[in-house]
């Protein structure tokens, strides 16, 4: 978990660069592991909500019924967590188990393959 300045610092950069897309990444992620999971939807709103209108075992996290608020679930016994994935302008949803939640080469790779496909469609 970020510092409070260390994500005051990051969110101070962003309003200097409000275009780096990265930076948006950062900072929501910093967000949303300080617990302040509405700032964090509140900055992503920035970008197309790529996720599609889905349920019910799982809450849905499209642009029309994502609620910031709840960033973990549970369905048929086991405990998820919301992450997110940023490229292109896009960010996309997705739940995934608690035990993976902090895995990085999982939010690596599902960064890269939005990334692959939204770079393939031009």
């Amino acid at each position: 978990m970020p510092a409070p300045a260390q994500l005051d610092a990051l969110l101070d950069d962003l309003s200097a660069r409000p275009d780096d897309e990265a930076l948006r990444e950062r900072a929501a992620r910093a967000l949303s592991e300080a617990g302040r999971e509405r700032e964090a939807v509140e900055l992503l709103g920035a970008l197309i909500n790529l996720t599609a209108h889905d349920g019910p075992t799982l809450p849905c996290s499209c642009r029309r019924c994502l609620v910031p608020e709840r960033s973990e679930a549970e369905a048929e016994g086991l405990r998820f967590v919301r992450r997110f994935a940023v490229a292109h302008a896009r960010v996309l949803y997705y739940w995934v188990p608690i035990e993976l939640a902090d895995d990085p080469g999982l939010a690596r790779s599902v960064r890269a393959r939005l990334a692959e496909r939204l770079a393939a469609r031009g």
